[in-house]
């Protein structure tokens, strides 16, 4: 069972509104899991809560509990570890030495963090800046031949349907700040999701034998198809050019390089200094380094490249500082090191956990401490 089906059926549990199937979904999983009691215990005892849910599910587990060999240890591992991502509200840590004594965390408290969620500033042509934060649902404003909305489930949308004799192409700009998230939908009807500390430079209508925009950040697309006008994504030295396909680009000013993953159909990655290209294919992802001219292609796990999409951080044995560059992003804060060897680890986190909670999840799968200071964190060693 996929990891985020696992997630939905125990929040269903908790929150009393599972099915028939729910349940008999839940059962047939747990008839997997094979973990004894005491170790259940010790998951619930880490989480610090969630005890009478743990109750239910042991019991509706060992009622049906059936003996089958499972001779893969890392399917135990994977299943057992998911319990911990409900367990310790929302969090779910993969990769933990289940024959030893967690250690216990001990991160020092200001103020509570909460997650980042939909935040943008929009930009007219004209220089005018909308807060749509506070921005009611409904129409927005006109710009060029194209009437702009934000949705009632808060995203902004582009329709291009409007009568214009404008010739020259108008932009408008969307910026994502640290800590936020936001959807749009542009005028030839693309869909874009934009990271935290994002910026999208695009036209309020597409003329002219090219869709171009420029990114600054990271960015998933999904392309409406139109052959006769090619999709293009500018990010600094790298050009992506698309008919319809869905795709994700990550090119942060901070970022050592520009990282291009395909999820569907075909694009065209050049770089913009020597011209090399190279076509992707589905699980391709391409790299243009800054200072060089050329293009890395290799396979990629799409999980793991869409986690900021779908609600997750994944991380895969990676060094602290490469989390926590993430981290800062999303819950914007800013990061202290003062570490005597680097530190890596993996696992699944929640993004709707509380920065709190997930420094304490961080604490017990490392050999680090984090220290919270209003939005300021130091991590050390």
């Amino acid at each position: 069972m996929h990891i985020h089906r696992i997630t939905e059926l125990l929040r269903h549990s908790r929150e009393q509104e599972m099915t028939d199937q729910d349940k008999t979904e839940l059962d047939n999983w747990f008839h997997q899991l094979k973990g004894a009691r005491p170790d259940l215990e010790n998951w619930v005892a880490e989480a610090g809560s969630e005890e009478l849910l743990a109750e239910e599910l042991l019991t509706r587990f060992n009622q049906k509990r059936v003996k089958k060999h499972r001779s893969k240890k890392y399917l135990y591992y994977g299943i057992a570890a998911s319990l911990i991502l409900i367990f310790s509200v929302g969090l779910l840590v993969n990769k933990i030495d289940f024959n030893a004594k967690l250690p216990q965390a001990a991160v020092s408290v200001k103020n509570n963090s909460v997650p980042g969620k939909n935040r943008a500033i929009l930009t007219l042509s004209n220089g005018t800046q909308i807060d749509l934060n506070g921005q009611s649902s409904g129409f927005v404003g006109e710009q060029s031949g194209a009437r702009i909305y934000k949705t009632a489930d808060g995203k902004l949308s582009y329709n291009q349907n409007v009568e214009t004799n404008e010739k020259n192409l108008v932009y408008n700009t969307l910026t994502i700040p640290r800590g936020g998230q936001y959807q749009v939908e542009l005028p030839d009807g693309t869909k874009v999701w934009l990271n935290s500390d994002t910026r999208l430079r695009y036209p309020t209508h597409f003329i002219g034998n090219e869709r171009k925009v420029d990114l600054i950040g990271e960015a998933y697309f999904e392309v409406a198809h139109n052959k006769k006008m090619p999709f293009k994504v500018v990010t600094m030295n790298q050009e992506v050019t698309v008919l319809g396909t869905h795709f994700n680009v990550k090119g942060y000013g901070d970022d050592n390089g520009i990282a291009t993953t395909l999820l569907e159909g075909s694009v065209n990655v050049q770089n913009r200094v020597s011209g090399t290209a190279r076509k992707l294919v589905p699980g391709n992802q391409s790299t243009v380094l800054k200072n060089s001219n050329a293009i890395v292609v290799e396979n990629v796990q799409l999980e793991q490249v869409m986690a900021w999409k779908n609600g997750y951080f994944i991380f895969e044995n990676e060094d602290i500082r490469s989390i926590m560059k993430l981290i800062g992003r999303w819950y914007d804060v800013d990061v202290d090191y003062k570490l005597d060897q680097t530190s890596r680890f993996g696992g699944t986190f929640s993004k709707s956990a509380d920065l709190n909670d997930l420094l304490k999840s961080f604490e017990a799968i490392s050999n680090l401490k984090f220290i919270r200071q209003g939005r300021r964190v130091t991590v050390s060693n």
